[in-house]
């Protein structure tokens, strides 16, 4: 959602659960990087790639932990927002504007700092797998 000085309540609701089909994704995502890494890891034998791998699975714990968390805070304020009329426009110093616009900062750098793990991760596959 584009940064404005009025929101629709409509709008959080649409990017909320845009948000949520992304991180369902990504939760996805993390599940067929897991079975990889795991087959991987059978065939290895030198330890700089175990570590490597360890750090992976590590990394990919974090990622379902945050997610959880987003999805949690998301729901959370879903249930806020019911509060009101979907046509509702609530102004940039209204409370749920100022934390949407803080959930959104968040799933950016969720995306950013997953993108980052995900290319890290199709790399090591590159090399060791």
């Amino acid at each position: 959602m584009m940064v404005s000085e009025k929101a629709r309540v409509s709008d959080y609701h649409f990017d909320h659960k845009l948000w949520m089909n992304e991180l369902n994704f990504f939760e996805a995502q993390l599940e067929v990087f897991e079975g990889r890494l795991g087959e991987v890891v059978r065939k290895l034998k030198e330890s700089e790639a175990l570590a490597a791998a360890e750090a992976f699975q590590n990394q990919i714990i974090r990622q379902r932990e945050v997610i959880d968390q987003l999805k949690h805070k998301f729901r959370l304020r879903e249930r806020d927002l019911d509060a009101y009329d979907n046509n509702v426009e609530l102004d940039a110093d209204h409370p749920l504007f100022i934390d949407h616009e803080k959930e959104h900062e968040d799933m950016e750098i969720f995306i950013k700092l997953y993108k980052e793990m995900r290319d890290n991760y199709m790399q090591f596959l590159k090399d060791w797998a």
